[in-house]
Protein backbone atom coordinates (compact mmCIF):
# COMPACT_ATOMS: atom_id res chain seq x y z
CA UNK A 1 0.00 0.00 0.00
CA UNK A 2 1.26 3.50 -0.82
CA UNK A 3 2.38 5.05 2.48
CA UNK A 4 1.82 8.57 1.12
CA UNK A 5 -1.92 8.02 0.98
CA UNK A 6 -3.88 9.29 3.96
CA UNK A 7 -6.88 7.56 5.47
CA UNK A 8 -9.06 10.23 3.84
CA UNK A 9 -7.56 9.49 0.43
CA UNK A 10 -8.23 5.78 0.83
CA UNK A 11 -11.79 6.38 1.97
CA UNK A 12 -12.41 8.73 -0.97
CA UNK A 13 -11.02 6.17 -3.43
CA UNK A 14 -13.26 3.42 -2.05
CA UNK A 15 -16.26 5.74 -2.13
CA UNK A 16 -15.57 6.68 -5.75
CA UNK A 17 -15.29 3.07 -6.92
CA UNK A 18 -18.49 2.01 -5.15
CA UNK A 19 -20.29 5.17 -6.24
CA UNK A 20 -19.30 4.87 -9.91
CA UNK A 21 -20.22 1.15 -9.97
CA UNK A 22 -23.62 1.77 -8.38
CA UNK A 23 -24.36 4.73 -10.66
CA UNK A 24 -23.60 2.66 -13.77
CA UNK A 25 -25.84 -0.16 -12.57
CA UNK A 26 -28.66 2.29 -11.86
CA UNK A 27 -28.42 4.17 -15.15
CA UNK A 28 -27.98 1.17 -17.46
CA UNK A 29 -31.56 -0.18 -17.14
CA UNK A 30 -32.89 3.28 -17.96
CA UNK A 31 -30.83 3.23 -21.16
CA UNK A 32 -31.96 -0.36 -21.85
CA UNK A 33 -28.39 -1.64 -22.02
CA UNK A 34 -26.45 -4.09 -19.80
CA UNK A 35 -24.56 -2.32 -17.01
CA UNK A 36 -21.31 -3.89 -18.24
CA UNK A 37 -21.35 -1.56 -21.24
CA UNK A 38 -20.97 1.38 -18.84
CA UNK A 39 -18.81 -0.17 -16.10
CA UNK A 40 -15.68 -0.76 -18.20
CA UNK A 41 -15.31 2.73 -19.72
CA UNK A 42 -16.27 4.33 -16.39
CA UNK A 43 -13.55 2.38 -14.58
CA UNK A 44 -10.98 3.18 -17.28
CA UNK A 45 -11.77 6.89 -17.07
CA UNK A 46 -11.55 6.81 -13.28
CA UNK A 47 -8.10 5.23 -13.50
CA UNK A 48 -7.08 7.75 -16.16
CA UNK A 49 -8.25 10.81 -14.21
CA UNK A 50 -7.21 9.65 -10.73
CA UNK A 51 -4.37 7.09 -11.05
CA UNK A 52 -3.31 7.74 -7.46
CA UNK A 53 -6.57 6.15 -6.29
CA UNK A 54 -6.28 2.92 -8.25
CA UNK A 55 -7.24 -0.22 -6.36
CA UNK A 56 -3.74 -1.69 -6.48
CA UNK A 57 -2.31 1.53 -5.01
CA UNK A 58 -4.90 1.54 -2.23
CA UNK A 59 -4.90 -2.15 -1.33
CA UNK A 60 -1.43 -3.22 -2.44
CA UNK A 61 -0.87 -7.01 -2.37
CA UNK A 62 -4.29 -7.49 -0.76
CA UNK A 63 -6.05 -6.46 -3.99
CA UNK A 64 -5.62 -9.72 -5.97
CA UNK A 65 -6.61 -11.70 -2.85
CA UNK A 66 -9.82 -9.71 -2.49
CA UNK A 67 -10.52 -10.11 -6.22
CA UNK A 68 -10.12 -13.90 -6.00
CA UNK A 69 -12.47 -14.16 -3.01
CA UNK A 70 -15.14 -11.93 -4.56
CA UNK A 71 -14.95 -13.89 -7.84
CA UNK A 72 -15.27 -17.11 -5.83
CA UNK A 73 -18.51 -15.83 -4.27
CA UNK A 74 -19.76 -14.85 -7.74
CA UNK A 75 -18.97 -18.32 -9.11
CA UNK A 76 -20.60 -19.96 -6.09
CA UNK A 77 -23.78 -18.06 -6.86
CA UNK A 78 -23.41 -19.08 -10.50
CA UNK A 79 -23.18 -22.71 -9.42
CA UNK A 80 -26.35 -22.31 -7.38
CA UNK A 81 -28.09 -20.97 -10.47
CA UNK A 82 -26.95 -23.85 -12.68
CA UNK A 83 -28.82 -26.38 -10.57
CA UNK A 84 -32.07 -24.64 -11.53
CA UNK A 85 -31.29 -24.96 -15.27
CA UNK A 86 -32.04 -28.52 -16.42
CA UNK A 87 -30.13 -29.71 -19.48
CA UNK A 88 -31.35 -32.71 -21.49
CA UNK A 89 -28.74 -35.18 -22.71
CA UNK A 90 -28.48 -33.57 -26.18
CA UNK A 91 -27.74 -30.13 -24.73
CA UNK A 92 -25.26 -31.50 -22.21
CA UNK A 93 -23.33 -32.97 -25.12
CA UNK A 94 -23.27 -29.53 -26.78
CA UNK A 95 -21.92 -27.92 -23.60
CA UNK A 96 -19.23 -30.59 -23.27
CA UNK A 97 -18.08 -30.03 -26.85
CA UNK A 98 -18.09 -26.24 -26.39
CA UNK A 99 -15.73 -26.72 -23.45
CA UNK A 100 -13.52 -29.65 -24.45
CA UNK A 101 -13.23 -28.65 -28.13
CA UNK A 102 -14.12 -24.96 -28.04
CA UNK A 103 -11.84 -23.84 -25.21
CA UNK A 104 -8.53 -25.16 -26.60
CA UNK A 105 -9.39 -24.05 -30.14
CA UNK A 106 -10.30 -20.56 -28.88
CA UNK A 107 -7.14 -20.30 -26.80
CA UNK A 108 -4.84 -21.40 -29.60
CA UNK A 109 -6.59 -19.18 -32.17
CA UNK A 110 -6.38 -16.16 -29.85
CA UNK A 111 -2.68 -16.83 -29.27
CA UNK A 112 -2.01 -17.07 -33.01
CA UNK A 113 -3.96 -13.86 -33.66
CA UNK A 114 -2.07 -12.04 -30.88
CA UNK A 115 1.26 -13.17 -32.34
CA UNK A 116 0.37 -12.14 -35.89
CA UNK A 117 -1.70 -8.99 -35.32
CA UNK A 118 -0.14 -7.63 -32.11
CA UNK A 119 3.37 -8.87 -32.77
CA UNK A 120 3.51 -10.49 -29.32
CA UNK A 121 6.22 -13.02 -28.60
CA UNK A 122 4.75 -16.52 -28.43
CA UNK A 123 4.98 -16.89 -24.62
CA UNK A 124 2.83 -13.80 -23.93
CA UNK A 125 0.61 -14.64 -26.92
CA UNK A 126 -0.15 -18.02 -25.34
CA UNK A 127 -0.78 -16.31 -22.01
CA UNK A 128 -3.31 -13.98 -23.64
CA UNK A 129 -4.92 -16.91 -25.46
CA UNK A 130 -5.35 -18.77 -22.17
CA UNK A 131 -6.93 -15.72 -20.54
CA UNK A 132 -9.37 -15.23 -23.42
CA UNK A 133 -10.76 -18.75 -23.08
CA UNK A 134 -13.04 -17.70 -20.26
CA UNK A 135 -16.49 -16.17 -20.60
CA UNK A 136 -18.46 -16.40 -17.37
CA UNK A 137 -21.78 -15.67 -15.65
CA UNK A 138 -20.76 -12.10 -14.83
CA UNK A 139 -21.20 -11.14 -18.47
CA UNK A 140 -23.32 -13.89 -20.01
CA UNK A 141 -26.17 -13.76 -17.49
CA UNK A 142 -26.79 -9.97 -17.63
CA UNK A 143 -26.77 -10.05 -21.44
CA UNK A 144 -29.15 -13.02 -21.54
CA UNK A 145 -31.41 -11.29 -19.01
CA UNK A 146 -31.80 -8.46 -21.52
CA UNK A 147 -32.02 -10.60 -24.65
CA UNK A 148 -34.27 -13.32 -23.13
CA UNK A 149 -33.54 -16.15 -25.59
CA UNK A 150 -35.46 -19.40 -25.18
CA UNK A 151 -34.66 -21.75 -22.30
CA UNK A 152 -32.67 -24.16 -24.47
CA UNK A 153 -30.23 -21.52 -25.71
CA UNK A 154 -30.03 -19.78 -22.34
CA UNK A 155 -29.23 -23.04 -20.56
CA UNK A 156 -26.40 -23.96 -22.93
CA UNK A 157 -24.80 -20.51 -22.76
CA UNK A 158 -25.06 -20.24 -18.97
CA UNK A 159 -23.64 -23.70 -18.37
CA UNK A 160 -20.81 -23.08 -20.83
CA UNK A 161 -19.90 -19.67 -19.42
CA UNK A 162 -20.07 -20.70 -15.78
CA UNK A 163 -17.99 -23.86 -16.27
CA UNK A 164 -15.40 -22.13 -18.46
CA UNK A 165 -14.54 -19.49 -15.85
CA UNK A 166 -12.73 -21.67 -13.28
CA UNK A 167 -11.37 -24.12 -15.87
CA UNK A 168 -10.02 -21.26 -17.98
CA UNK A 169 -8.47 -19.68 -14.90
CA UNK A 170 -6.68 -22.95 -14.10
CA UNK A 171 -5.35 -23.16 -17.67
CA UNK A 172 -4.11 -19.56 -17.37
CA UNK A 173 -2.36 -20.39 -14.09
CA UNK A 174 -0.60 -23.35 -15.72
CA UNK A 175 0.62 -21.19 -18.63
CA UNK A 176 1.65 -18.51 -16.12
CA UNK A 177 3.71 -21.01 -14.11
CA UNK A 178 5.41 -22.22 -17.30
CA UNK A 179 6.31 -18.63 -18.23
CA UNK A 180 7.73 -17.95 -14.77
CA UNK A 181 9.95 -21.05 -14.92
CA UNK A 182 10.06 -22.01 -18.58
CA UNK A 183 13.31 -23.92 -18.23
CA UNK A 184 12.17 -25.88 -15.18
CA UNK A 185 8.59 -26.70 -16.13
CA UNK A 186 8.08 -29.62 -18.52
CA UNK A 187 4.80 -30.47 -20.29
CA UNK A 188 4.33 -33.31 -17.81
CA UNK A 189 4.71 -30.90 -14.89
CA UNK A 190 2.26 -28.51 -16.56
CA UNK A 191 -0.36 -31.26 -16.84
CA UNK A 192 0.36 -32.15 -13.22
CA UNK A 193 -0.27 -28.55 -12.16
CA UNK A 194 -3.61 -28.53 -13.95
CA UNK A 195 -4.76 -31.90 -12.61
CA UNK A 196 -3.45 -31.01 -9.16
CA UNK A 197 -5.57 -27.87 -9.18
CA UNK A 198 -8.67 -29.90 -10.01
CA UNK A 199 -7.95 -32.39 -7.21
CA UNK A 200 -7.42 -29.56 -4.72
CA UNK A 201 -10.69 -27.98 -5.86
CA UNK A 202 -12.61 -31.24 -5.41
CA UNK A 203 -11.25 -31.80 -1.90
CA UNK A 204 -11.83 -28.18 -0.91
CA UNK A 205 -15.39 -28.23 -2.28
CA UNK A 206 -16.18 -31.36 -0.24
CA UNK A 207 -14.77 -29.66 2.85
CA UNK A 208 -16.81 -26.54 2.11
CA UNK A 209 -20.02 -28.53 1.81
CA UNK A 210 -19.22 -30.18 5.15
CA UNK A 211 -18.75 -26.74 6.72
CA UNK A 212 -22.08 -25.66 5.25
CA UNK A 213 -23.91 -28.72 6.60
CA UNK A 214 -22.44 -28.53 10.13
CA UNK A 215 -22.79 -24.75 10.33
CA UNK A 216 -26.30 -24.90 8.90
CA UNK A 217 -27.39 -27.31 11.65
CA UNK A 218 -25.90 -25.07 14.33
CA UNK A 219 -27.61 -22.00 12.83
CA UNK A 220 -30.95 -23.70 12.18
CA UNK A 221 -33.85 -21.31 12.68
CA UNK A 222 -31.67 -18.21 12.37
CA UNK A 223 -31.78 -16.93 8.77
CA UNK A 224 -29.08 -14.31 9.39
CA UNK A 225 -26.60 -16.78 10.84
CA UNK A 226 -27.53 -19.35 8.18
CA UNK A 227 -26.65 -16.89 5.43
CA UNK A 228 -23.43 -15.97 7.22
CA UNK A 229 -22.50 -19.67 7.46
CA UNK A 230 -23.03 -20.06 3.72
CA UNK A 231 -20.91 -17.03 2.82
CA UNK A 232 -18.25 -17.95 5.36
CA UNK A 233 -18.06 -21.50 4.01
CA UNK A 234 -17.44 -20.18 0.48
CA UNK A 235 -14.72 -17.75 1.57
CA UNK A 236 -12.98 -20.35 3.77
CA UNK A 237 -13.15 -22.96 1.00
CA UNK A 238 -11.83 -20.67 -1.73
CA UNK A 239 -9.15 -19.21 0.54
CA UNK A 240 -7.80 -22.60 1.61
CA UNK A 241 -7.84 -23.96 -1.95
CA UNK A 242 -6.03 -20.90 -3.33
CA UNK A 243 -3.45 -21.19 -0.55
CA UNK A 244 -2.57 -24.65 -1.93
CA UNK A 245 -2.91 -24.03 -5.68
CA UNK A 246 -3.50 -20.69 -7.43
CA UNK A 247 -7.09 -20.17 -8.62
CA UNK A 248 -8.25 -23.66 -7.63
CA UNK A 249 -10.52 -21.81 -5.21
CA UNK A 250 -12.64 -20.62 -8.13
CA UNK A 251 -13.39 -24.18 -9.22
CA UNK A 252 -13.94 -25.22 -5.60
CA UNK A 253 -16.49 -22.42 -5.13
CA UNK A 254 -18.33 -23.37 -8.33
CA UNK A 255 -18.46 -27.07 -7.36
CA UNK A 256 -19.63 -26.14 -3.89
CA UNK A 257 -22.40 -23.98 -5.37
CA UNK A 258 -23.55 -26.83 -7.61
CA UNK A 259 -23.55 -29.28 -4.68
CA UNK A 260 -25.11 -27.04 -2.02
CA UNK A 261 -28.77 -27.26 -3.19
CA UNK A 262 -28.63 -31.06 -3.43
CA UNK A 263 -27.05 -31.35 0.01
CA UNK A 264 -29.51 -28.85 1.46
CA UNK A 265 -32.46 -30.88 0.16
CA UNK A 266 -30.97 -34.11 1.51
CA UNK A 267 -30.46 -32.69 5.00
CA UNK A 268 -33.69 -30.70 5.06
CA UNK A 269 -31.93 -27.32 4.95
CA UNK A 270 -32.95 -24.29 2.91
CA UNK A 271 -31.04 -21.84 0.76
CA UNK A 272 -34.02 -19.65 -0.08
CA UNK A 273 -33.50 -17.03 2.59
CA UNK A 274 -29.92 -16.42 1.47
CA UNK A 275 -30.68 -15.92 -2.22
CA UNK A 276 -31.54 -12.19 -2.12
CA UNK A 277 -28.44 -11.54 -0.02
CA UNK A 278 -26.17 -13.35 -2.49
CA UNK A 279 -27.81 -11.62 -5.44
CA UNK A 280 -26.98 -8.28 -3.82
CA UNK A 281 -23.39 -9.28 -3.00
CA UNK A 282 -22.83 -10.54 -6.56
CA UNK A 283 -24.29 -7.37 -8.08
CA UNK A 284 -22.05 -5.18 -5.92
CA UNK A 285 -19.05 -7.41 -6.56
CA UNK A 286 -19.45 -7.38 -10.33
CA UNK A 287 -19.79 -3.61 -10.44
CA UNK A 288 -16.89 -2.86 -8.12
CA UNK A 289 -14.53 -5.39 -9.71
CA UNK A 290 -15.15 -4.19 -13.26
CA UNK A 291 -14.60 -0.56 -12.26
CA UNK A 292 -11.53 -1.33 -10.14
CA UNK A 293 -9.82 -3.60 -12.68
CA UNK A 294 -10.59 -1.32 -15.65
CA UNK A 295 -8.87 1.43 -13.69
CA UNK A 296 -5.64 -0.59 -13.66
CA UNK A 297 -5.23 -0.53 -17.45
CA UNK A 298 -2.21 1.64 -18.35
CA UNK A 299 -3.72 4.27 -20.62
CA UNK A 300 -0.51 5.09 -22.60
CA UNK A 301 -0.46 1.51 -23.93
CA UNK A 302 -4.12 1.38 -24.95
CA UNK A 303 -4.11 3.74 -27.93
CA UNK A 304 -1.44 1.97 -30.06
CA UNK A 305 -3.04 -1.40 -29.28
CA UNK A 306 -6.62 -0.50 -30.16
CA UNK A 307 -6.60 -1.31 -33.90
CA UNK A 308 -4.58 -4.56 -33.83
CA UNK A 309 -6.45 -5.82 -30.74
CA UNK A 310 -9.72 -4.92 -32.39
CA UNK A 311 -8.60 -7.24 -35.18
CA UNK A 312 -8.06 -10.02 -32.62
CA UNK A 313 -11.53 -9.45 -31.17
CA UNK A 314 -13.19 -9.45 -34.61
CA UNK A 315 -11.34 -12.64 -35.56
CA UNK A 316 -12.55 -14.35 -32.38
CA UNK A 317 -16.13 -13.13 -32.83
CA UNK A 318 -16.63 -13.62 -36.58
CA UNK A 319 -14.42 -16.63 -37.31
CA UNK A 320 -13.44 -18.65 -34.24
CA UNK A 321 -16.72 -18.62 -32.30
CA UNK A 322 -18.93 -19.49 -35.31
CA UNK A 323 -16.61 -22.36 -36.28
CA UNK A 324 -16.48 -23.69 -32.71
CA UNK A 325 -20.27 -23.49 -32.46
CA UNK A 326 -20.85 -25.12 -35.84
CA UNK A 327 -18.70 -28.10 -34.85
CA UNK A 328 -20.02 -28.32 -31.27
CA UNK A 329 -23.71 -28.19 -32.23
CA UNK A 330 -23.60 -30.62 -35.15
CA UNK A 331 -26.29 -33.32 -35.00
CA UNK A 332 -27.93 -31.66 -32.00
CA UNK A 333 -31.60 -30.83 -31.59
CA UNK A 334 -30.91 -27.10 -31.94
CA UNK A 335 -32.51 -25.20 -34.79
CA UNK A 336 -30.37 -23.24 -37.25
CA UNK A 337 -31.34 -19.93 -35.61
CA UNK A 338 -30.51 -21.24 -32.15
CA UNK A 339 -27.10 -22.35 -33.40
CA UNK A 340 -26.55 -18.92 -34.97
CA UNK A 341 -27.25 -17.12 -31.69
CA UNK A 342 -24.94 -19.41 -29.71
CA UNK A 343 -22.31 -18.64 -32.33
CA UNK A 344 -22.89 -14.95 -31.70
CA UNK A 345 -22.46 -15.02 -27.93
CA UNK A 346 -19.03 -15.32 -26.34
CA UNK A 347 -18.30 -12.23 -24.19
CA UNK A 348 -15.30 -12.14 -21.86
CA UNK A 349 -15.82 -11.24 -18.21
CA UNK A 350 -14.40 -10.50 -14.82
CA UNK A 351 -12.26 -13.66 -14.52
CA UNK A 352 -10.40 -12.75 -17.72
CA UNK A 353 -9.86 -9.23 -16.41
CA UNK A 354 -8.80 -10.39 -12.95
CA UNK A 355 -6.39 -12.99 -14.33
CA UNK A 356 -4.82 -10.51 -16.75
CA UNK A 357 -4.32 -7.93 -14.01
CA UNK A 358 -2.77 -10.36 -11.52
CA UNK A 359 -0.42 -12.28 -13.82
CA UNK A 360 0.42 -9.24 -15.94
CA UNK A 361 2.05 -7.37 -13.06
CA UNK A 362 4.23 -10.38 -12.16
CA UNK A 363 5.32 -10.98 -15.76
CA UNK A 364 6.21 -7.30 -16.18
CA UNK A 365 8.34 -7.49 -13.02
CA UNK A 366 10.11 -10.54 -14.51
CA UNK A 367 10.85 -8.44 -17.62
CA UNK A 368 9.25 -10.92 -20.00
CA UNK A 369 8.96 -9.30 -23.46
CA UNK A 370 5.54 -7.81 -24.29
CA UNK A 371 4.19 -8.56 -20.79
CA UNK A 372 3.14 -4.91 -20.37
CA UNK A 373 0.71 -5.33 -23.27
CA UNK A 374 -1.13 -8.25 -21.67
CA UNK A 375 -3.64 -6.35 -19.53
CA UNK A 376 -4.40 -3.60 -22.10
CA UNK A 377 -4.95 -6.19 -24.85
CA UNK A 378 -7.20 -8.31 -22.62
CA UNK A 379 -9.10 -5.18 -21.55
CA UNK A 380 -9.75 -4.14 -25.16
CA UNK A 381 -11.05 -7.60 -26.11
CA UNK A 382 -13.27 -7.66 -23.01
CA UNK A 383 -14.59 -4.16 -23.75
CA UNK A 384 -15.25 -4.92 -27.43
CA UNK A 385 -17.01 -8.24 -26.81
CA UNK A 386 -19.10 -6.92 -23.92
CA UNK A 387 -20.14 -3.83 -25.86
CA UNK A 388 -20.90 -5.56 -29.17
CA UNK A 389 -22.71 -8.55 -27.69
CA UNK A 390 -24.45 -6.40 -25.09
CA UNK A 391 -25.85 -3.96 -27.65
CA UNK A 392 -26.74 -6.51 -30.33
CA UNK A 393 -28.12 -9.42 -28.27
CA UNK A 394 -31.71 -8.13 -28.15
CA UNK A 395 -32.09 -7.28 -31.87
CA UNK A 396 -30.33 -10.53 -32.89
CA UNK A 397 -32.65 -12.62 -30.70
CA UNK A 398 -35.69 -10.86 -32.14
CA UNK A 399 -34.46 -11.19 -35.72
CA UNK A 400 -33.82 -14.90 -35.24
CA UNK A 401 -37.23 -15.41 -33.63
CA UNK A 402 -35.88 -17.23 -30.57
CA UNK A 403 -36.97 -14.78 -27.86
CA UNK A 404 -38.64 -16.71 -25.04
CA UNK A 405 -41.82 -14.62 -24.85
CA UNK A 406 -42.29 -14.62 -28.64
CA UNK A 407 -41.99 -18.40 -28.86
CA UNK A 408 -44.42 -18.92 -26.01
CA UNK A 409 -46.94 -16.60 -27.65
CA UNK A 410 -46.54 -18.34 -31.01
CA UNK A 411 -47.19 -21.74 -29.45
CA UNK A 412 -50.47 -20.63 -27.86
Amino acid sequence: MDSTLSAQDIMLAVALVFGVATACQLVAPKLRIPALVLLLPAGFLLGLLAPQWRADAILGPAFPVIVDLVVAVILFQGGLGLTAIPLPHEQRAVVRRLIYFGAPVTGLAAAAAAHVLLGMDWPIAFMLGAILIVSGPTVVTPILDFAQPNAKVRGILQWEGTLLDPLGALVAVVVFQILKASDATTPTEAVGLFLGGIVVALVAAAFGVLLFVVGGHLARGNATLGTQVLLGSVVVTAGLANAVTDDSGLLAALLMGMAAPRVARHFGASLTEGTPFFDTIVSIGIGVLFVAIAGLVPSPLVLPLILPTLGVAVFLMLVVRPVVTAVSTRRSDLTRNERVFIGWMDPRGIVAAATASSVGAVLVALEIPDAAELLPAAFIVIAVTVTVYGLTAVPVVRRLGIRAGAQQAASQ
